[in-house]
């Protein structure tokens, strides 16, 4: 591995660790979805597949499942709207409320979709769950700081080193 301040720090820089990570593996996915002819962005794909999961799905119900701010939501709905994968219709049961759902170019792009995705699982299991155990890790992290915050445990730290 290439000697740079990111690797040196360690675990004081996770978040310019994990951001890089992030950035290299969107980029991969991107030039993956394009090979294949498909207009999806990386960022909007867990937006689409989610959709592509429910017949139809409202902006709150989508904040709540994947922990996004409804702004964050629309965002990535606009960006699917664009490549017209996506339309919105209003609820029948409440006016006022408008759901997500597939438009045909969504739908028939979407076996396409389905292909890909089950070589990349493939692929993720192997590197992410296998070699690394990342996902599992992850996972543990995430129930962690469910029950304790990052930001609870730093003020729990600097009250401990206040009783020293």
């Amino acid at each position: 591995m290439i000697a740079n301040i990111i690797n040196e720090s360690g675990s004081f820089a996770i978040g310019a660790r994990l951001r890089r990570l992030y950035e290299s593996l969107t980029s991969d996915m991107t030039l993956i979805y394009k090979e294949q002819g498909l207009p999806l962005e990386t960022k909007d794909f867990i937006l689409y597949y989610l959709i592509s999961k429910r017949s139809s799905i409202s902006i709150s119900e989508i904040a709540k499942e994947l922990n996004l701010t409804h702004p964050a939501v629309i965002h990535i709905a606009k960006s699917l709207e664009n490549i017209g994968y996506i339309e919105s219709e209003k609820s029948v049961s409440d006016s006022r409320k408008r759901l997500l759902k597939l438009t045909k170019k969504g739908q028939k792009d979407l076996a396409k979709y389905r292909v890909l995705w089950e070589d990349i699982s493939a692929l993720n299991q192997e590197i992410f769950e296998q070699e690394v155990q990342l996902l599992q890790n992850i996972q543990k992290l995430e129930e962690m700081l469910k029950e304790k915050t990052y930001y609870q445990r730093y003020h729990g730290l600097q009250a401990s080193k206040k009783t020293d």
